[in-house]
């Protein structure tokens, strides 16, 4: 975004300030504590169950849905924690046999990232544990009608929020 439309943004939110939607101000502290505390509880969860973490089981995911591995660049775009660190945590994943990682013989700057029959193994074992904790701490607190409308909902919120998150993936 341009220095100049955000500080127009900036100074329009500045003038909204005095006179908070109290409305507004309630969802968002609502989702915001939702948003900060469930992935905590879903890492201490999987952490307790599998000896995982989540950030760990975040990137298997990415892997397993690149098919034959993936550029570590990549990697680090897509996944949904934060990309800071991520060269360790790869190295502490492939010293743990979840990862292994590759040069190419064509282009020796690209390092790709492969998970190996153990990382699908401990994907699979971990996701049964991740899938039932989402269920327990999220969806079963809310009706089918409830998700749907949450989905579409907050859809609005990802279609902007998506694009302006540093350094990751916008599609």
């Amino acid at each position: 975004m341009q220095r100049g439309k955000l500080q127009d943004e900036l100074s329009d939110a500045q003038s909204n300030l005095s006179s908070p939607d109290p409305d507004a101000l309630a969802a968002w502290r609502v989702f915001f504590e939702c948003a900060l505390a469930l992935p905590d509880i879903l890492d201490a969860e999987l952490e307790q169950a599998v000896q995982l973490p989540f950030r760990w089981y975040d990137v298997l995911v990415h892997l397993e849905e690149a098919g034959q591995g993936a550029p570590m660049n990549e990697v680090a775009s897509r996944i949904l924690a934060s990309k800071s660190g991520l060269t360790r945590v790869i190295d502490k994943m492939e010293k743990a046999g979840l990862v292994r990682r590759e040069r190419p013989e064509d282009d020796r700057r690209v390092v790709l990232v492969h998970m190996t029959d153990e990382g699908r193994a401990t994907l699979q074992n971990a996701r049964l544990f991740h899938r039932d904790g989402i269920r327990r701490n999220f969806t079963e607190h809310l009706t089918p009608a409830e998700l749907k409308a949450l989905a579409k909902t907050l859809e609005k919120v990802r279609g902007h929020v998506r694009p302006m998150r540093p350094g990751r993936v916008t599609g």
